[in-house]
């Protein structure tokens, strides 16, 4: 049948099909049976949505005995509700098959023609082709929703069929017992960021006010239109919070992925982090804190945040963040004056990203970037604090248009007319009226990570009483890794002969599987989030033992040996850290003895990682040496010394079932101890560099640790200069959250 493309006005509220009698209609598949009345019969579909099911309601202005139609099924039973239709009533959904099995096309996707045949009570037998729109006009350009190959944003490659968040299962799940479907209802997310703009005509609906006293120049303070002319980057909060849970089915722009969760505005202000995170901890129900954001190369240590992220995960408040986008960020003279740019040319990742204390926390669910393509996106930082991957795209219509560009998020911008602001997509082939207030170039791990939040939105809605452990297992068992998504295959990086060392030297693992089955890159995190099968696990995990058996939190346990770091060559560069004798860090007494304990995440404390003159390059003399009192250019000199040691050292754990975790890569640029600030950054509560610095590693996850004489935990490092063992001693310790195996 001839499918046509229908144009919905943002008010429309129904469709109204006229059906014609007997011989009028016999040209979609049809046949005339019954007599004809010659009189027309309207049937009206309202209040429904195809894409998620929720069901239209079928009305008809003359009595029927009966009605089927081509794609949609019929009931007299809301598929919900259990309601019943009444007179003249029937429910009507489109299965969820139309979306991956039949020939759909980004037309056939914003509107499609369906084909009903009714019988009159009289028995008169009429068809007819009735058009049903989009709800939502720009959701068929969201290609991380319901991926189809769809390019109205003119990137030379189109994106990839099925390379999305599979969000359309998710929301067609019933839950029969409350007897609603996944919208991301009764579920408070947090957006940590820019503020956004709460006015927007796709958000005003989803913001929360938590009513804190004293909040107000930090709570959904909104966006001007003179920030924006100021700062066109500031419509990256409200990017973020429309890719989460812009309002669905009100027949304005897209839709988020959780698009009845409620949202709250925390404005970004490093300097009142604290009071921030203080907020969150106050708002009653709340599930998920979105944290779109990250430093470059600042390496701190924020006592006072640790704790506060650690309530967060006691409270089981899910903390969503971006692992960066500095993957390609190479030698920067104006604002990374002391960094290389050896990473690029060997293709590894640019930056250590293990800098603040958001993304080294251990309970912290860091997020990479895919692009629509099925891969990495080019800017997406990896790192073994890695845990899962969300959908972050390329830069879409932004690039140059000989150059080779794949599609970027369409999400909400601001509540402004564009051509009144330095509009970031005026220059795109999308860009028109219909799309004012939206964007279709956002990017980066800031978009991949509120994808992963909306997908968790749904997972909370499923299982509102869900820890964050139990997230976490979730996200680790039902993301797609390279097994069932072949566009992520990775090869080990090794060279047989480093240029720095003269000796073989591997940069990246690949994706390995770890002992407890766990399959884990360092690019990927476990995969690829998959919404679907998400909410399936979430309303699974009261019969899955091991998801069950997360429900309280989990012990602590430290290594306790004395001086766990020997030389492993005679060069003094090298170093192997080993674990044992394990404790209960608040009662010494307490020890973990014959038990085993499965990990649930890990820590090592590396602070006293420090530089010796000796070594094999020149530079390890300078990094060596104190720093003067005053701006020197000695202290230049040392600081670009220390950088350069920096970039050359590697921290590698292993495991004693053997699985290796590159916590620390050759040729990503660090600024551990080198006094390197960033022009133009408030550092008025940094915290000090030197304070304890545990460094996380998501590798292990399930592991087993216990007490074995033969078979131990170990960190090893590798550096250019000698180091200072009895510094590193001093402080070295394994840290192990987990619970005693049963």
């Amino acid at each position: 049948m001839n499918m046509k493309r229908f144009s919905l006005t943002r008010n429309t509220a129904a469709v109204t099909a006229v059906i014609l009698a007997g011989a009028l209609l016999t040209g979609c598949g049809g046949s005339r049976s019954g007599s004809s009345s010659g009189a027309n019969v309207v049937l009206e579909f309202r209040d429904g949505d195809y894409i998620t099911g929720k069901p239209y309601r079928v009305t008809a202005d003359r009595s029927l005995r009966d009605i089927s139609c081509e794609y949609g099924v019929i009931s007299k039973v809301h598929p919900v509700t259990a309601e019943a239709a009444g007179e003249n009533e029937w429910f009507y959904v489109l299965p969820e098959e139309y979306f991956s099995s039949y020939d759909l096309d980004y037309d056939r996707e914003k509107a499609y023609t369906e084909s009903c045949r009714v019988t009159l009570t009289d028995g008169t037998a009429a068809e007819a082709e009735t058009e049903l729109a989009i709800t939502d006009p720009l959701t068929a350009d969201q290609w991380h929703l319901c991926n189809i190959g769809q390019n109205p944003y003119g990137v030379t490659q189109a994106p990839v069929r099925g390379i999305d968040l599979n969000v359309i299962p998710a929301w067609r799940t019933i839950l029969e017992g409350r007897k609603e479907q996944l919208d991301g209802s009764g579920v408070l997310v947090a957006v940590h960021d820019i503020p956004a703009d709460i006015n927007h005509e796709d958000l005003r609906e989803r913001i929360f006010d938590p009513g804190i006293p004293g909040s107000g120049d930090l709570i959904n303070t909104g966006l001007s239109l003179e920030d924006l002319k100021e700062f066109p980057a500031a419509i990256h909060g409200s990017g973020v919070a429309g890719i989460i849970a812009a309002s669905g089915m009100n027949g304005r722009g897209g839709r988020g992925i959780a698009f009845r969760a409620s949202m709250v505005s925390i404005k970004l202000d490093l300097a009142a982090e604290a009071r921030s995170l203080g907020y969150m901890l106050r708002m009653p129900g709340l599930s998920i804190v979105n944290a779109s954001w990250g430093r470059d190369l600042e390496t701190f240590s924020q006592p006072e945040q640790e704790d506060l992220y650690e309530a967060l995960y006691e409270r089981n408040i899910a903390v969503i963040h971006a692992q960066g986008n500095e993957f390609l960020a190479g030698y920067d003279e104006n604002r990374k004056p002391y960094s290389s740019s050896i990473c690029t040319e060997l293709q590894l990742d640019c930056e250590f990203k293990q800098t603040t204390q958001i993304s080294r926390d251990p309970f912290v669910i860091n997020v990479g970037a895919l692009n629509s393509l099925g891969v990495k996106s080019s800017y997406g930082s990896t790192g073994a604090n890695l845990w899962v991957t969300g959908f972050g795209g390329e830069k879409g219509g932004k690039k140059d248009s000989d150059a080779e560009t794949s599609a970027a998020i369409v999400t909400t911008s601001g509540q402004y007319d564009p051509r009144d602001w330095n509009d970031p997509d005026a220059q795109t082939p999308w860009r028109s009226p219909d799309n004012w207030y939206y964007t279709n170039v956002m990017n980066g791990t800031s978009s991949a990570a509120p994808t992963v939040s909306g997908a968790v939105a749904l997972a909370y809605q499923a299982m509102p009483d869900m820890t964050v452990s139990q997230l976490r297992y979730l996200l680790a068992t039902t993301s797609r890794n390279d097994s069932v998504m072949p566009s992520l295959a990775l090869t080990v990086q090794e060279t047989a002969s480093d240029r720095s060392y003269g000796e073989p030297v591997v940069y990246d693992y690949g994706w390995q599987d770890n002992a407890a089955g766990f399959r884990f890159s360092s690019h990927y995190g476990f995969g690829v989030a998959d919404a679907a099968a998400l909410v399936k696990g979430a309303l699974a995990c009261g019969s899955d033992p091991v998801c069950a058996g997360l429900k309280e939190l989990p012990e602590v346990y430290v290594s306790g040996n004395s001086h766990p770091c020997v030389f492993t060559d005679d060069t003094e560069r090298n170093i192997t850290c080993t674990f044992s004798d394990f404790r209960d860090p608040e009662d010494p007494e307490s020890v973990l003895g014959s038990a085993s304990l499965v990990v649930d995440a890990i820590t090592y404390e590396v602070s006293g990682i420090t530089y010796l003159s000796e070594g094999i390059r020149d530079f390890c003399k300078l990094a060596a040496s104190p720093e003067d009192e005053d701006e020197t250019e000695h202290n230049r000199q040392r600081k670009q010394a220390v950088f350069e040691a920096n970039l050359l050292l590697q921290i590698l754990a292993e495991s004693p079932a053997g699985t290796k975790s590159l916590i620390k890569p050759l040729y990503a640029n660090w600024d551990f101890k080198s006094g390197f600030r960033i022009p133009g950054s408030d550092y008025s509560n940094p915290g000090s560099p030197l304070s304890p610095l545990r460094l996380a590693t998501s590798a292990f996850y399930r592991e087993i640790l216990k007490e074995d004489p033969e078979k131990h935990w170990t960190l090893s490092l590798k550096s250019p200069c000698r180091l200072d063992l009895d510094a590193l001693n001093s402080s070295m310790q394994l840290m192990v959250y987990g619970r005693k195996e049963q």
